[in-house]
């Protein structure tokens, strides 16, 4: 409720003549004392629909709910944002890395085919939505740009590893300027995945803050602990870490983090516009106006 907004509140005013009309209209509802002053005792219960001579639910007794909704649903009450057509879909650029240790068969078939698989399903889970690819060891490489395609990474994965890398080692901090530079140049609005098995002490302590958000995939058997660099290097960042799982759960963890992540080229929110609410309020009002459809209802 903290988020909720009126769209047009000046409508919000028409509860107090809603409010005064109905009391005026209560007020009027004398009729059974009318009655009983101009017809026998006896025979009025059999003039009078319904049971109990008329004191069961009568209109006057929906006519404030029904009015009362009706400003509500005016007024416009919204609490979140609406997609805009308009809106850019959230980028992300992939950081690989493929240093010898990705070789690792803790995690079948290895660490680096577990990752590969990884993205194979993000991409999945983002068609349409821009997407890069860097990799790092030793030295950071641009792999591929920001592409909406998602049928181009996958091709390129299949010869990714140590072998092509010029140089051995974990420069995960020039991989992550790298990544950034591309989100910039590019002026897309998003975010950077990290995908690695450990971060090593230099590197950890030589990264610093950037200008997008960063989350961590942490290619790791399940039963190893956490690397304590991975661990520092994402404290020095801000950034989340996502422990490996043997489903999808993981990726869709991360897609979904990845919508709402914003960085350079503008804020998450940018071109959205809050959903008015009150739409969802018209089957309420449509229920409670049927009761003036019932036989007999509107001459109790």
């Amino acid at each position: 409720m903290a988020e909720l907004q009126w769209l047009r509140p000046g409508w919000l005013l028409a509860v107090f003549p809603v409010l005064g009309l109905w009391w005026w209209l209560w007020r009027r509802e004398a009729r059974r004392a009318r009655w009983q002053r101009l017809f026998d005792p006896q025979l009025l219960p059999h003039l009078l629909v319904g049971e109990h001579g008329g004191k069961g639910l009568r209109p006057i007794h929906l006519l404030l709910p029904l009015w009362l909704l009706v400003v509500v649903a005016l007024a416009g009450p919204s609490w979140r944002l609406a997609p805009s057509p308009f809106d850019t879909p959230r980028g992300l650029v992939v950081l690989l890395k493929t240093g010898a240790s990705m070789k690792a068969t803790d995690v079948q078939p290895s660490r680096l085919e577990r990752a590969k698989q990884k993205i194979r399903d993000l991409l999945a889970l983002r068609p349409g939505a821009p997407t890069g690819l860097v990799v790092y060891s030793g030295s950071a490489h641009l792999v591929m740009p920001l592409t909406r395609d998602a049928q181009v990474i996958p091709p390129i994965l299949e010869d990714l590893g140590p072998d092509l890398m010029p140089v051995e080692g974990d420069a995960l901090a020039t991989g992550l300027q790298r990544a950034q530079a591309l989100l910039t140049r590019s002026g897309t609005p998003g975010s950077i995945l990290v995908i690695a098995d450990a971060v090593s002490p230099a590197q950890a302590g030589a990264v610093t803050p950037l200008d997008v958000p960063v989350q961590f995939l942490a290619v790791r058997a399940p039963g190893l602990a956490e690397d304590a660099g991975l661990r520092q290097a994402a404290s020095a960042l801000g950034a989340g870490v996502e422990p490996l799982s043997v489903d999808d759960s993981d990726v869709r963890r991360i897609a979904r983090r990845a919508r709402s992540l914003s960085g350079t080229g503008g804020p998450a929110t940018a071109g959205r516009r809050a959903e008015d609410a009150g739409y969802y309020l018209l089957p309420l009002i449509l229920l409670l106006a049927l009761f003036w459809c019932r036989r007999g209802w509107g001459v109790r």
